[in-house]
This record gives C-alpha cells, structure tokens and sequence, in this order.
C-alpha cells in the first residue's frame, strides 16, 4: 500500500538523482543547508553539460554555486581546463567519463575531511594531467 510520505520520499530521491546527473548536485546541498563536499563540488564538471561547463569557465555561474567566492573561481579555473583539453580531444563527455566522473566516484566512497579550494584544484589537476591525451607526446628517458 503507497501512503503519501512513501510518495514523497520517492519524489525527494527523484529530485536528488536528477540533481546528482545533471550536474547540479552541490547546488542541491546547498539548498537543503547540508555541508557540500568536495566531490559534490567536482559533481558540474563531471555531469555539467557542455554549456554549463562553458558558462563556468568564463566565472560565471551555469546555477548558483554553492560556497565561497574561492570555490567558485576553483571550479571555473577547472572547467577552463575541461574547455581547453576538450578542444584539442574532441569529447567533452568522453573527458568527463575518463577523469572527474572516477575521481567523484572514487572521492564519493572516501570519508575525507573537508578540503581547500587549492587541495582540491591540486586534485582534479593531478587526475587530468596523467590523461591519455597527454601521452601522445612519447617521453624520453634520461
């Protein structure tokens, strides 16, 4: 039998999922005055669609980012980067699925303390940089 708090339950996960997919799920948090951390932080550039992703990169915001000013101009510094490898790669959505959508599912499973804007950006950077577009160039052994 379906009563109507099972209905709403239902209705608040739904909500939840489609901010998690959309790339929205920091500003879902924040919304409901829950701490974001910093994998829901990294959540727009991992499921941010193509215009949100270009939205942030030029520091405005695709939805209203939650936290600081610091976090906000993190998060566009890393989506210039997104912008800048997607256009020498081609994919945006194969970029997202082979770097910041691992690291939030790996930081999803951690139960980190909260990190620094600059920790974070350190992070998403290391992770980008080992990406395969960049072992086109064969390195050479000294």
């Amino acid at each position: 039998m379906w009563t109507c708090g099972r209905r709403a339950e239902e209705r608040a996960l739904v909500v939840e999922c489609e901010a998690f997919f959309s790339g929205h799920y920091a500003q879902y948090l924040d919304g409901k005055n829950f701490r974001v951390p910093a994998w829901a932080r990294l959540n727009v550039l991992a499921h941010g669609s193509p215009d949100d992703i270009a939205t942030l990169a030029t520091g405005d915001s695709p939805h209203s980012s939650s936290g600081s000013s610091i976090w906000h101009q993190a998060l566009a510094f890393l989506a210039q980067e997104l912008m800048s490898r997607t256009s020498q790669e081609g994919s945006l959505a194969e970029l997202q699925r082979s770097t910041p959508v691992p690291l939030e599912l790996n930081l999803v499973g951690q139960r980190a303390p909260p990190v620094p804007p600059a920790t974070f950006v350190s992070t998403v950077l290391g992770v980008l940089d080992p990406h395969p577009a960049n072992s086109h160039h064969p390195k050479t052994s000294q």
